[in-house]
Order: structure tokens, then C-alpha cells, then sequence
């Protein structure tokens, strides 16, 4: 007896495994009616049986009763919202994964461009150059200061949206001495423009 629900429970579990899907065509199902249900589901979620029948009969009359019978044998609407629904899982995991792409590039080309701009700090020696030379290079150092903060910051932004990662997570940090001496020479640009 044991081993009679033991073989049960396998074939049930391999026929739900081989079940085929909704929309696809059901043990039993006529090939031609599998081809007429293919019609109903190009229709679209506006679709109705009438419509599909109009199209495999060319004409415009009313459903008809046979036609009718084997929609509702095969459950056509059932199986039209399962499709429906499988599409746009579908939809929504191919756009998940294309935004999920999308914010790596990004992430990757702003910390590139982060990099660049830190190694161009350190490389202009900014703690050696006389006033003048830090004013003369004032502008740039901080277009690109501005630009890395704002993509910095618009990925962040996107980041806490997608809760993928950690708001935290893969941005270096500008040296705080670095930030004094271009706020120092800031302020006193400011004053001599």
C-alpha cells in the first residue's frame, strides 16, 4: 500500500512538472482548435471568441455554436489571461534586467569619471601651487568637481530607488583637504571678481 502512494505522488509530481503551459496546446486539444485558440491569443487582451471567429471564417456573423462549445471546452478565456499574464512578467523581468544593466554602466562610467577627476587633483599638486595658479585652475577643478558630485549623486538617487544596493556602496569619497583648499580659493575668487 506504502508503495502504491509512493508511485502516486511521482506521477503526480512528474505530471505537473510535464503539464504543458496555458496558452500552450492542452492533451487532447484538436489541432485545428489549437490553431484557432493561436488566432483568439494574437487578439489581444481586448480579444473575444466572436473576433477570432469572424477571422478563421472570414465573415462577420455571430459565434457560433460550436464554436462556442469547444472556446469554452478549452477554456479559451482562462487560458488568454495566463498568457496575458506570462507576457507581462515577461515584460516587467526584461525591464527589470535592462535597468539593472543600464545602472551598472552608469555606475561603472561615474566611478571612472570620479577617479579621473580625484586623479587629477592629486596629480595638480594642490597643496604646492601658489594662489594664483590654484585661481587660474579654480574653474575647471571645480566644473569637474560638480559634474562627479551631480552624476555621484543621481546614481545614489537611482540606487536607493532600485534597492539593489546599498546607497553606501562603490563611491570614493573626495578628500576633505582637497575640498578646503577649493572652497578656500572659492570664496576668495568670489571676493576679487
Amino acid at each position: 500500500m506504502c508503495y502504491t502512494n509512493e508511485m502516486t505522488e511521482e506521477t503526480s509530481e512528474m505530471t505537473d512538472k510535464t503539464a504543458p503551459k496555458p496558452w500552450e496546446q492542452q492533451p487532447g486539444e484538436p489541432p485545428k482548435w489549437y490553431t484557432r485558440f493561436g488566432i483568439y491569443l494574437g487578439l489581444g487582451p481586448t480579444r473575444t471568441p466572436t473576433a477570432a471567429y469572424r477571422i478563421w471564417t472570414n465573415g462577420s456573423g455571430k459565434l457560433s455554436r460550436t464554436a462556442s462549445k469547444r472556446a469554452k471546452e478549452w477554456r479559451w478565456e482562462e487560458r488568454g489571461i495566463a498568457w496575458d499574464k506570462a507576457g507581462r512578467e515577461e515584460k516587467a523581468a526584461f525591464e527589470t534586467a535592462r535597468e539593472a544593466e543600464a545602472r551598472e554602466r552608469n555606475l561603472h562610467l561615474n566611478t571612472k569619471i570620479f577617479e579621473a577627476v580625484s586623479s587629477v587633483f592629486d596629480a595638480a599638486d594642490l597643496f604646492n601651487l601658489s594662489k594664483e595658479e590654484a585661481r587660474a585652475y579654480l574653474p575647471s577643478l571645480r566644473g569637474f568637481l560638480r559634474t562627479a558630485s551631480d552624476l555621484q549623486r543621481r546614481e545614489r538617487q537611482a540606487l536607493r530607488a532600485s534597492d539593489h544596493f546599498s546607497a553606501n556602496d562603490g563611491w570614493p569619497e573626495l578628500d576633505p583637504e582637497i575640498e578646503k583648499i577649493l572652497d578656500m580659493y572659492a570664496d576668495e575668487s568670489q571676493e576679487t571678481d
